[in-house]
């Protein structure tokens, strides 16, 4: 049975080579994820290339995420071995190093608005912090218990709207090379409102860059205006480290599901990450409470399921990837995904509607559907429905290609037509026929227009017996 919801894999140090690549991919791997604000640009690029000749290799095209920072705040450690404070022990935040106990917060223009009383969290909550006032050019800050604070690790500080820049140097830096890094999505942390997905959406078209843009749903104000954003992105993630911070932990289930059924209702890919399968950064199986947290993403329908930690750092990726990998294929063969209300607001939505019903109501099996699209709108709308039947995706466009890989259910197919008309009796059926997906005397359900591809002409609806 192919696995219908997709594995993102974040590529760090303990998978920067072909081998491991390799590796990963075999495991099943749909899409790699790199983190833009840790090592140097070349040091992504050069590994960007490398996943594509180990694809070339094995005759796959998969693709490619990058997380920029965007308004984040991060701290800056003395020695790169990170900083170990203890419980009680008091430490200093501030825009230079001034001892041996300092953090180094960036942006530097947030120094200036902190203040005593305030609550602050290291590293996805895993250090608390509380501000007890000024000292000199410093702030004093006691920690809460002991932990070693690892270089530009992230901090919160919850119920605080920060007046900050949607782009570091850093960040304009990697957009003016966007080009060099051939990425698929940009993926960009701690969304505020649809203003910035629009402002990064104009810089990537200026570039003359195809990316879609992910906004990572991380904090109080993207909860807060979470419809437009997710009406604007062009995919989603549910970066739950910083939102599990920024919310309530308690509150953390009702936002995923939530989130998931706002993307599926606009046709939008949305993934889960962070801390999946954490303690497999260390041991060589998760935990029952990790299996049944990826059991559950699946069974809210989540497009794909990402890896952080655990394959960029972690002592076991490829085994983490196989975990993963069995868990979402008993939950896809024995569970049941909810049906979602439909609003049908164009021809592709009443067409799929339509292949819908052909589907859950013939009297005869339907083993897959065929989409013939350039954009991926199509495809996307059918993946929203969660069939429990593979639906192949025809494009002549490669980066669509690339990203249909992070929707549900979707395998994605490259084929160059140009504008002739549409035939059933085209060769491109027995070249579907070798994917192995379907076989000879099997009936599918067809989605096109009169011409093959032709963007914006998605208008018939076909059966056809292989």
């Amino acid at each position: 049975m192919t696995r219908r919801t997709k594995i993102v894999a974040t590529i760090g140090p303990a998978t920067e080579s072909p081998e491991a690549i390799e590796k990963l991919i075999t495991a099943g791997v749909d899409f790699f994820r790199f983190n833009l604000k840790h090592n140097s640009l070349e040091w992504h690029k050069k590994a960007i290339e490398l996943i594509e000749r180990c694809c070339q290799k094995r005759n796959k095209k998969l693709g490619i995420i990058a997380d920029i920072q965007g308004p984040e705040l991060r701290v800056e450690t003395k020695d790169v071995e990170g900083l170990m404070v203890e419980e009680g022990e008091t430490i200093y935040l501030a825009k230079e190093f001034i001892n041996d106990k300092t953090l180094v917060i960036n942006p530097k223009e947030v120094f200036e608005q902190l203040a005593k009383g305030w609550e602050a969290y290291i590293d996805n909550g895993n250090l608390h912090l509380t501000f007890e006032g000024r000292q000199g050019e410093a702030i004093v800050a006691k920690a809460g218990s002991r932990y070693l604070i690892k270089n530009r690790k992230a901090i919160n500080v919850p119920g605080i709207g920060f007046d900050l820049p949607l782009f570091t140097q850093r960040d304009l830096e990697a957009l003016n090379r966007l080009k060099e890094l051939n990425v698929d999505y940009l993926a960009l942390s701690f969304v505020r409102s649809k203003d910035d997905i629009l402002e990064l959406k104009k810089i990537i078209k200026e570039k003359g860059v195809e990316a879609g843009v992910m906004a990572k749903i991380e904090n109080g104000s993207a909860i807060a205006n979470l419809k437009e954003i997710v009406d604007e992105s062009d995919a989603v993630m549910i970066a739950r480290g910083d939102l599990g911070v920024e919310v309530p932990i308690r509150q953390l289930a009702f936002w995923q599901k939530l989130i998931i059924q706002l993307c599926r209702q606009k046709n939008t890919p949305v993934l889960v990450a962070t801390q999946m399968l954490i303690s497999m950064v260390n041991n060589s199986h998760p935990t029952r409470a990790e299996a049944t947290d990826v059991a559950n993403a699946v069974y809210d329908a989540s497009d794909a399921l990402m890896l952080s930690e655990e394959t960029a750092v972690g002592n076991y990726p490829v085994r983490a990837v196989e975990e993963m990998d069995k868990i979402c294929r008993f939950v896809e063969e024995y569970g049941k995904v909810n049906d979602i209300k439909d609003e049908l607001e164009d021809a592709a939505e009443v067409l799929c509607d339509a292949a819908c019903r052909i589907i859950k109501e013939a009297k005869f099996p339907v083993k897959a559907v065929l989409v013939f699209t350039q954009s991926g709108k199509t495809a996307r709308i059918m993946a929203r429905h969660r069939l429990g039947i593979p639906v192949i995706a025809i494009t002549d466009k490669m980066r669509t290609y690339r990203q249909l890989n992070l929707s549900y259910g979707v395998i994605p197919y490259y084929k160059q037509f140009g504008k002739t008309e549409f035939r059933k009796d085209d060769p491109i059926f027995e070249e579907i026929k070798a994917l192995g997906v379907v076989m000879e005397g099997d009936d599918v359900v067809a989605i096109h227009g009169n011409n093959w591809l032709s963007s914006g002409s998605t208008s018939d609806l076909s059966v056809i017996r292989f």
